[in-house]
């Protein structure tokens, strides 16, 4: 009797021959590089090396100290492209490997006085191992430093100081959409737009955490935030959620205490990981804790829900709202002691209609309108018209219509949202709250109910 493997024995046999000429290589656990990338700030180059497993590293200084060599062991693929680094910084970057399996990552400074710093970054949230490289000028980081705390040392009583914090940047790219579009570009977007809407109002200088595609700390964001010595620090990102129906903005901030749900919870987790992602070296931050011990901090998050609550109100008629009250949670980027804090989710990304919506500049600007016209009522200053009214106002005052004409215009009405208040009505259309009551009978403005309409002079 023959007995014989057939077509599938054969095909199964040849498979199981494949796995054994691989088993040597899988056991060494030889790194492979997978790639490189880079990011550049104003202070900083990061230059990213992708690899496949963990590696010990050799440091090494050349050309009297414009050159630094980092060598390890791994399999660099001579067929995979590599990014071409040249900015400010780094003159040039180049991976090479030797005969005895060692690549060599050399990096061409443009002063030897630039500080450099090499570590590794673990696996986390699907990533692979990171050799990341920093090359920072010490100089321009002073000189930006000396820019906000001269920001801080003029602005008196005159000016209010508002930091816009664009979340995620560089190698985080915070929640990623349903279609593929990146939080960190949204987000960047929408606080631009703010910037500009926030500076064009009375009283107010609005300045950027990060102004391009790169990574900070938060606890950088932080210390940016003091620097400038704000009085207000908002925080933009878009969320994202498994369920594609889960939509609409939400508000957040700092909780001494505890999350007040489990939402909350599980977003500060979120967010608190973007060191983790985006690549900061673990340690003891001391600095950040002994913040919660400081009286003054209790005061501060009042004024935090407060002014959050403000921003929910505004947004209201742009964007649906996910919770119509602020939460809280340890949200690490919203620790400044004495600056009111708020985090805003936009947003989400993992909806596809809110996605596509997010990712117009239109909307974009009617978000960040939103946010300007709350924090100027915050702010106690004057906001800037949108460019519609403003248009509109001009052309009015250009035909300079009749009396006649005014009382037979019809009258433009306003629905009440949740959250707003007459004041803030009268701020928006550029009218007071004695001629609001007056026209709308309104004897007591605090009684003003979501859904009512109210006329408009």
């Amino acid at each position: 009797m023959r007995v014989g493997l057939g077509r599938t024995g054969l095909v199964k046999a040849f498979f199981c021959w494949v796995l054994l000429l691989a088993l040597p290589a899988l056991a060494a656990g030889e790194a492979r590089v997978l790639g490189l990338r880079s990011w550049s700030s104003p202070a900083c180059t990061r230059l990213v090396v992708d690899l496949s497993e963990e590696v010990s590293l050799r440091e090494s200084i050349a050309g009297q100290g414009a050159e630094l060599v980092v060598e390890f062991k791994a399999v660099l693929a001579p067929a995979r492209p590599i990014q071409q680094v040249q900015d400010s910084l780094v003159g040039g970057v180049l991976l090479s490997s030797t005969r005895e399996g060692t690549v060599r990552l050399k990096v061409s400074k443009r002063s030897p006085g630039f500080h450099h710093t090499v570590f590794l970054l673990p696996k986390v949230d699907g990533r692979p191992v990171r050799l990341v490289v920093d090359i920072e000028n010490p100089a321009a980081g002073r000189r930006l430093q000396e820019q906000r705390r001269a920001v801080q040392a003029e602005k008196g009583g005159k000016a209010k100081v508002v930091v816009v914090d664009a979340g995620h940047g560089g190698e985080d790219p915070g929640a990623v959409g349903f279609r593929g579009t990146y939080e960190k570009q949204v987000v960047l977007g929408i606080a631009r737009a703010l910037q500009e809407r926030l500076n064009q109002s009375g009283g107010v200088r609005a300045f950027l955490t990060r102004t391009g595609d790169y990574f900070l700390g938060l606890r950088q964001r932080v210390e940016m935030a003091k620097e400038y010595g704000a009085d207000l620090f908002i925080s933009i990102h878009a969320d994202s959620s498994p369920n594609r129906s889960t939509r609409g903005a939400s508000a957040y901030c700092l909780s001494l205490t505890g999350a007040t749900d489990e939402a909350a919870r599980i977003l500060a987790e979120k967010e608190n990981s973007s060191d983790l992602i985006g690549g900061v070296r673990l340690s003891a931050d001391h600095d950040l804790n002994t913040i919660l011990v400081d009286m003054v901090q209790t005061q501060t998050i009042n004024e935090s829900m407060r002014l959050a609550g403000m921003l929910l109100g505004f947004l209201q008629p742009v964007q649906e709202i996910k919770f119509s009250s602020p939460r809280q949670a340890g949200f690490r980027v919203l620790k400044a002691p004495d600056v009111p804090s708020v985090l805003v989710e936009v947003g989400f990304l993992s909806n596809p209609e809110e996605e596509a919506r997010l990712k117009e500049p239109s909307f974009q600007a009617r978000l960040a309108q939103a946010l300007s016209e709350a924090v100027c009522r915050f702010l106690g200053k004057e906001p800037a018209l949108p460019i519609l009214a403003r248009e509109e106002a001009q052309s009015k005052a250009k035909s300079k219509p009749t009396k006649e004409h005014k009382e037979s215009s019809p009258r433009k009405e306003h629905v009440v949202q949740p959250g707003q208040t007459l004041s803030a009505i009268a701020s928006m259309y550029k009218t007071s709250v004695t001629e609001l009551k007056s026209l709308n009978h309104i004897q007591e403005p605090s009684l003003i109910r979501p859904g009512q309409r109210i006329a408009i002079p």
